[in-house]
């Protein structure tokens, strides 16, 4: 059957296996109210999630896009990137105060970073890419309690991140946001028990610690600063470099 709405076929998909697309939540579950028994509760929402939508292959309406793999790819662009920003500034010396900050601490970070792919590749992340295609895994990226929740059904709101990836990436995106949160966490328990509840093994704890470690924020921002050609716009990344450095130390 075809629908006016290219989206209607997906949810009406998702309804038969339990997963309801809903406009919100009835409460806010908020940064003091989160520990680690509603943390394992949503693990367990994010399990049973994967399992009920695991295998969607319909080509009627909805065509999911395939992430797998590309978060690596984009974060080994970054290195390349930041590797060729700090020859350049080698060479010519620092013009600027965002220039000296990278030169200062730019090479930390992007060891940092090349130890992450290193270990990425190192635990058979090709062999955790094919079993994520060879069983057409999907996730939904938004995994937080404010997305995503699981009463009688499994309840979402936004389903706009909704790919087919590998299952460990909502680990790697519910794990940031607690960071982002100031929560104090243990990421390995967290990451370890979502390993569990995925029946997943230790390829995929270490894929998801080293993405987790990899320096996102600062790299990213490296990237913002050199694609903003306006000057007067700068300092605003010279104060976000900032932060993010002050942040981790």
């Amino acid at each position: 059957m075809y629908y006016f709405d290219l989206d209607s076929c997906f949810y009406k998909y998702l309804a038969t296996k339990g997963i309801i697309k809903v406009n919100n939540f009835k409460f806010e579950v908020k940064g003091k109210d989160i520990n680690m028994l509603k943390i394992s509760a949503q693990l367990k929402a994010i399990g049973e999630f994967h399992s009920r939508i695991l295998g969607y292959k319909e080509h009627m309406n909805k065509r999911l896009t395939n992430n797998a793999g590309r978060i690596v790819e984009q974060y080994k662009i970054y290195i390349k990137w930041l590797k060729r920003d700090l020859e350049k500034i080698t060479k010519t010396s620092s013009s600027n105060e965002f220039e000296k900050i990278v030169a200062e601490v730019g090479r930390h970070y992007l060891e940092r970073a090349e130890i992450c792919i290193k270990e990425i590749y190192k635990n058979n992340y090709i062999d955790l890419l094919k079993r994520s295609s060879n069983r057409f895994e999907i996730c939904l990226k938004n995994v937080y309690f404010n997305n995503l929740r699981q009463e009688e059904n499994i309840k979402i709101i936004n389903l706009d991140g909704c790919c087919y990836n590998m299952l460990e990436m909502d680990a790697v995106y519910f794990i940031k946001k607690l960071n982002k949160k100031k929560l104090n966490i243990n990421t390995k328990n967290i990451a370890a028990e979502f390993c569990r509840v995925e029946n997943l093994d230790k390829e995929s704890l270490k894929f998801i610690l080293s993405m987790v470690e990899y320096p996102y924020e600062f790299m990213k921002c490296c990237n913002r600063y050199r694609e903003d050609v306006k000057e007067q716009d700068k300092e605003k990344h010279i104060h976000e470099i900032k932060k993010i450095i002050n942040k981790y130390n």
